[in-house]
């Protein structure tokens, strides 16, 4: 009795001191990954991936530690590029490279940043050529301003300021006639009709402009009530004709062939023009209905081996093919899908309880005087000898007892890390696996021979994925996910037929780019339990169960599958004359605005930008945007000192500027500023940065732009 309690005491201090060492293990998890997950909520990224870190130093097999520091790290590489484009939109180059290359670090798969990283470096040449135009404005070196302003451009061809500052070189739109005749005279002109009859009309223009006139031989006579003064004899025709239904045909400087506005008459007198378009990333084939559809024509054929689309037809439904295929021939948007799979194979084994030995020998051999562990029972023995046998010389095997204590895990497997690189709305797919022959058809020949028929099954983990990008910097993604393995043999051991196993997800979400989806349950289980139990004593009520030893066996296979989109290229946007323009009516094709008649834009540059843009470089030399809030760091009545001084902060990469102000009495003071911030709490974090340096003084203080400009 006795020992049987003090083997109850020896298993409670056991199952003590274990408790004790994983409660301890828990809590120094929990610490870490509590401060992990209070910083994610906060968002800052990169104190969870610290934290993280940690507790995956203690714990570096625990999966879930694993998958959630992939996921943060991911976080933060986004947060990071986040904060870079932020730079990139004040012109803060130098800032948005140190952010784009920790955005780099955190996840080298973020092939984003890394082609942000050389576009932030041209971005930062075509800054410097766009404030270098401006000097030379202001030097009145135009010549130089301009070259400067066209490599700026050239650089980053999305470089508004040097758009808009070329611009202001452009002369000024031109009215140019539609009609380019030889007229006795360009002066405006007045005309009255009242109920005129239209050849009158025609005949007094002809005398009046020194034109001849030709007419169709269906043209029909009508009555003409016009009332125009001041205007351009070109501008006087074009309404004539537009509102009788007319068209005109130059035939040479001095002459002109008018005829009906009609489809049969456009068929006998416009010229067409011809021309093949050879297409990037649209397929001819797709492109063949949208411009059957918009154009009207039929006189448009697709090029499938060339990829190009040839239309024939007047120069306007040219033009407008040209517009539309521009329009949809874009570069596509590219997105790079980074996949993680794993398999999680969790095998539970279980052996708890006391072990007794199964048999009891019983058997004769040598005299003993005591128990003995060389003891051997004799295999052969006489009548005689057994007749004469002693209580010493009979020999029974003793029961053992074991307890066991036994508990096993699982174990956790990457199958594959693929990366795909696909296009938006195209399919991409993976198989980690094999191809797997399995007999289809059994065919008897005619001589007995018997020949199989085998098709090859893929068998492992196969992912189908559709990612569309879309203007939000989102991706939608319909995915398809299967995992095959071979089952049991259910036909014969001659004519095997194998059952596949098969575990299939079906489902479409959209994330946002750099984000991480997490997809599991896969779970494939098998349970296995073998108890025993000494005869009758173990089957005891109570006590029973001190005599019984049971093992259990729990297998669960679980794929676990992280997928990461990152998109590299965003939808190509056409500039807004390229995706919307005017195309007449149903029944005709044209171009021209409504009411107004057709521009031709010339775009010769003049000697010196125009007169209002210099004023505004003379004026707004500071910063580029109104609302924002900086750090006043000195202030001097020298302006050389200030000047030292804003310089001395340059070298340091402190962008400065120095504004003079008029304080009362006191006279003129030249305030240093530093920085320029959109929010005030950004600049108060600026400004603590600063006090912590001493080269500041302590009284820095924030300032908006109403105080930099006494506005």
């Amino acid at each position: 009795m006795m020992n049987r309690q003090a083997l109850f005491t020896k298993i409670i201090f056991i199952a003590m001191v274990s408790g004790i060492v994983l409660f301890q293990g828990c809590v120094a998890n929990d610490v870490n990954t509590i401060e992990a997950e209070r910083f994610v909520k906060e968002k800052d990224f990169d104190a969870a991936v610290e934290y993280y870190n940690k507790a995956l130093q203690e714990y570096p097999d625990n999966l879930e530690l694993k998958i959630k520091l992939k996921e943060v790290k991911q976080k933060a590489s986004m947060q990071h590029m986040r904060t870079a484009q932020e730079f990139i939109s004040k012109h803060y180059f130098r800032e948005a490279i140190e952010e784009l290359q920790l955005s780099i670090a955190f996840y080298s798969s973020n092939h984003r940043a890394i082609e942000l990283v050389d576009s932030v470096k041209k971005m930062k040449e075509s800054f410097y050529y766009t404030k270098r135009g401006n000097k030379k404005i202001k030097t009145g070196d135009f010549e130089n301003a301009r070259k400067s302003f066209q490599k700026a451009l050239k650089l980053n061809p999305e470089n508004q300021e040097a758009k808009a500052a070329l611009d202001k070189f452009k002369k000024k739109l031109e009215n140019l006639p539609e009609y380019r005749l030889d007229l006795r005279s360009n002066a405006p002109i007045s005309l009255k009709f009242k109920k005129t009859p239209l050849l009158n009309v025609f005949e007094i223009l002809s005398k009046l402009a020194g034109i001849n006139f030709i007419f169709d031989k269906d043209l029909k006579e009508s009555k003409v009530t016009l009332f125009m003064t001041d205007v351009k004899f070109d501008r006087f025709l074009s309404v004539l004709l537009e509102t009788n239904s007319l068209k005109a045909k130059m035939i040479n400087s001095k002459t002109m062939l008018i005829y009906p506005d009609t489809p049969a008459k456009a068929k006998e007198y416009d010229e067409l023009y011809v021309k093949t378009f050879y297409l990037s990333y649209l397929k001819s084939k797709k492109a063949l209905p949208i411009l059957t559809k918009i154009l009207k024509t039929k006189n448009i054929i697709a090029n499938e081996k060339l990829n190009a689309i040839t239309v024939r037809g007047q120069k306007e439904i040219v033009e407008m093919a040209a517009k539309i295929i521009e329009a949809n021939d874009r570069t596509p948007s590219e997105v790079i899908l980074n996949v993680e799979i794993m398999e999680v194979r969790r095998t539970k084994e279980k052996d708890l309880g006391l072990s007794i030995s199964e048999t009891i020998t019983f058997g004769a051999g040598e005299t003993s005087s005591g128990i003995s562990n060389d003891s051997q029972f004799a295999p052969m023995a006489s009548l005689f000898d057994i007749s004469k046998i002693a209580s010493k010389e009979l020999y029974l095997s003793l029961p053992t007892a074991t307890l066991k204590l036994l508990k096993k895990d699982g174990d956790t497997k990457i199958l594959a890390k693929p990366q795909i690189r696909v296009s938006s709305s195209e399919k991409a797919s993976i198989l980690i696996g094999e191809k797997v022959p399995l007999r289809s058809n059994r065919v008897v020949q005619t001589d007995g021979a018997t020949t199989y028929d085998y098709v090859y099954q893929d068998i492992g983990v196969k992912l189908t994925v559709e990612p569309v990008v879309n203007m939000y910097e989102q991706v939608s993604m319909k995915l398809v996910i299967e995992i095959s393995t071979l089952g049991s043999n259910v036909g014969t051991i001659l004519d095997p037929q194998f059952a596949i196993k098969t575990r299939t997800i079906d489902t479409a979400l959209t994330i946002s780019d750099g984000d991480s989806v997490i997809i599991g349950g896969l779970i494939e289980d098998a349970d296995r339990t073998t108890t025993q139990v000494i005869p009758w004593i173990g089957e005891l009520p109570g006590i029973g169960s001190l005599f019984a030893t049971e093992s259990s066996e729990v297998v669960k296979t679980d794929i676990l599958m992280t997928i990461t989109p990152v998109i590299i290229r965003n939808q190509d946007i056409p500039e807004s004359d390229i995706s919307g323009f005017w195309s007449g009516n149903e029944n005709q094709v044209s171009m021209k605005e409504p009411a107004e008649e057709k521009i031709i834009k010339a775009t010769n540059f003049n000697d010196a930008p125009l007169e209002d843009y210099l004023m505004v470089i003379e004026e707004d030399e500071f910063l580029p945007s109104d609302n924002y809030f900086s750090v006043q760091v000195y202030s001097s009545k020298d302006e050389m000192d200030a000047e030292k001084k804003s310089e001395a902060l340059e070298n340091m990469d402190y962008k400065t500027w120095v504004r003079p102000a008029q304080v009362g009495d006191k006279g003129i003071f030249y305030r240093i500023f530093v920085g320029q911030y959109d929010s005030y709490q950004k600049a108060e974090e600026a400004r603590q940065k600063m006090l912590k340096k001493i080269i500041f003084p302590k009284d820095i203080h924030i300032v908006d732009r109403t105080y930099v400009y006494g506005e």
